[in-house]
């Protein structure tokens, strides 16, 4: 009875992690895209691209924090933030492929767009769409599974810190 109870638990616990990670790649994909309507053409800086990042990446460190400060264990914290991680960034990457179709035409002119545009004439091809889609496509699978490691890395960080707070498994024993 008491593991069908656990595995109620890491199902629900799943499931909310799920959530969590579809819900920040639409968030962040929906802001990306309204980055593309209103700068199209914006370069991305460094600090342009901490300040869109950053704030993914604490999330991520944060549900890493919580999940292991509720199970008292580092790993249970870096799994969440992991899968947290992978699953925004596999819709976050659904949504830049998308903005890559909307807003084609403009980001052509984009800077950082130069070299992608001269492989674009040199490569024979006579499609811009398929051409860019393909190069996005080919992409994500690198782009996905860095963000699953800094997903790892952040939380690591955030089960480390968690460590320096009671748990609430040990609240539960100490007072019990």
């Amino acid at each position: 009875m008491v593991l069908a109870g656990l595995q109620d638990d890491a199902a629900v616990v799943t499931r909310h992690l799920i959530i969590r990670g579809v819900l920040l790649g639409i968030g962040f994909g929906i802001c990306n895209l309204l980055s593309s309507l209103i700068a199209p053409l914006a370069d991305d800086t460094i600090a342009a691209l901490l300040l869109f990042y950053g704030p993914m990446f604490a999330i991520w460190g944060a549900i890493g924090f919580l999940a292991a400060r509720k199970s008292g264990r580092i790993v249970d914290g870096i799994k969440a933030a992991s899968i947290v991680a992978f699953l925004t960034f596999v819709v976050f990457n659904v949504m830049v492929i998308l903005r890559v179709n909307v807003f084609l035409y403009t980001l052509t002119d984009r800077p950082d767009w130069r070299n992608l545009m001269a492989r674009f004439r040199t490569s024979g091809s006579e499609n811009l769409r398929a051409f860019i889609t393909y190069h996005y496509v080919m992409q994500s699978p690198f782009k996905i599974l860095v963000a699953t490691a800094i997903g790892i890395s952040t939380g690591v960080i955030g089960g480390l810190l968690s460590s320096a707070y009671p748990s609430t498994a040990e609240e539960a024993m100490n007072n019990g």
